[in-house]
């Protein structure tokens, strides 16, 4: 028997996980009080293959706090795999634990620690777990012992218990005891939005805490970035084919989908995209990010809400756009010390739909068309996004090209999603 740590963030506990089921263990339990959409799409295809090939799999899960949502339910219900709720039902005695099995012939593993599955607690946020290994059957009497002392998680049984049904999650939905998933992602505190007393006075002051670079999560899933722009293709036909001519034109909502079922937007680390031609004569270095892109992830770009409509009348025609100009951070992987803060103007051109960024660092940094940049929006005092070049041929090129998993329409660039 062996027993190690992982400390997160230097040890991502989703990137064990996934390590871990692709070993193609025989049987698989997940004990989490929070379970977020889009952790667990990450593992979706990992699970329903271990599912094909005879795997047990477990879920055992919480729904107090708002911790796990409706469409998590309706995910996992879809999946076929044994999903058990625990819930008391007088407030103050939560379901908490976080703890995974994994077994094998020759082996098993046992996590237990902080990480609920959620994108904090797999990828970003600071947790700490015990990791303990089992060699069978040498180690056959110690992980009897561990599983029967662990058997209220992993084996739950009792008036606190309740197996996930259709009907089970139709009565819940009824009496409004789980939260949408945007509903979820606040009461998780994961929102970056940036409201609160005194927010406004903080910004002009010294931070009291810094930041560290923390590694960012995989590409989220080539699948399940497809079936989402799918959808949102879909609902900007509807769009166009119901609106009014000569109506205008305000920035909507819609709901997105992870799912069929109607779901929230993705919660985006950062976003990667090849860039288009940005030298030449008569080429201002603008680069157009895809409007599905955008509508993936709302929050990321901080549409609509920081956006100004402008109108800009040229040769008789109104041309309307909608502005952001938010502090970036630039450099290039290349140059990591020169570091350019500038304003950078964001915009959606709504007479041909298109939503455009332009950033002359790039360009001076020798960005042109193939080259991937990484955007993330840091929100800090000083800036709001962060934009890194990574041109052909260095090795965060070759790392990052693989998060550029969707194609744009109409190009031949790609894109993608931490």
């Amino acid at each position: 028997m062996k027993v190690e740590y992982i400390v997160q963030p230097n040890h991502q506990l989703g990137r064990i996980l996934l390590q871990n089921l692709s070993m193609v263990p025989k049987r698989a339990i997940f004990v989490s009080a929070f379970v977020g959409l889009q952790t667990i799409m990450r593992i979706k295809y990992q699970i329903l293959d271990l599912k094909n090939t005879g795997s047990d799999i477990d879920f055992i899960v919480g729904i107090d706090l708002d911790g796990t949502s409706q469409e998590v339910l309706k995910e996992l219900l879809n999946w076929g795999v044994h999903v058990r709720i625990v819930k008391h039902r007088i407030p103050g005695h939560t379901f908490h634990p976080k703890l995974y099995l994994f077994e094998q012939d020759t082996s098993a593993e046992i996590i237990i620690g902080s990480n609920n599955i959620t994108e904090g607690g797999f990828f970003g946020n600071y947790e700490g777990a015990a990791r303990i290994d089992y060699e069978l059957p040498a180690d056959a009497n110690e992980y009897k012992i561990a599983c029967n002392a662990l058997a209220r998680f992993i084996n739950p049984e009792g008036p606190t218990v309740r197996n996930l049904t259709q009907d089970l999650l139709d009565e819940l939905i009824r009496r409004s005891e789980i939260p949408t998933e945007s509903e979820a992602r606040k009461g998780r505190d994961i929102d970056r939005g940036r409201e609160g007393k005194g927010i406004e006075d903080n910004k002009n002051r010294e931070p009291l805490f810094g930041i560290e670079d923390i590694q960012l999560p995989p590409p989220l899933p080539a699948e399940l970035l497809e079936g989402l722009i799918k959808h949102v293709r879909n609902r900007r036909k509807e769009r166009k084919a119901i609106g009014p001519k000569g109506e205008q034109v305000v920035p909507t909502q819609l709901p997105l989908s992870i799912t069929d079922a109607t779901g929230d937007e993705i919660l985006s680390s950062a976003f990667y995209m090849t860039l288009p031609t940005l030298q030449g004569d008569n080429i201002p270095g603008e680069a157009r990010i895809p409007l599905e892109a955008i509508e993936l992830a709302r929050d990321f770009w901080g549409w609509p809400d920081e956006y100004i409509r402008d109108i800009s009348p040229r040769a008789g025609n109104e041309r309307v756009y909608w502005n952001w100009r938010p502090i970036w951070r630039v450099w290039s992987v290349e140059a990591p010390l020169n570091v350019v803060s500038q304003e950078v103007r964001m915009y959606m051109y709504e007479n041909s739909s298109d939503f455009r960024f332009f950033v002359r660092p790039l360009v001076n940094a020798g960005g042109d068309i193939g080259d991937v940049v990484r955007i993330r929006r840091i929100a800090q005092p000083d800036a709001e996004f962060e934009c890194v070049l990574a041109r052909q041929g260095t090795p965060e090129y070759r790392d990052w090209i693989t998060y550029c998993t969707q194609p744009v329409r109409n190009s031949s660039r790609l894109f993608g999603y931490a």
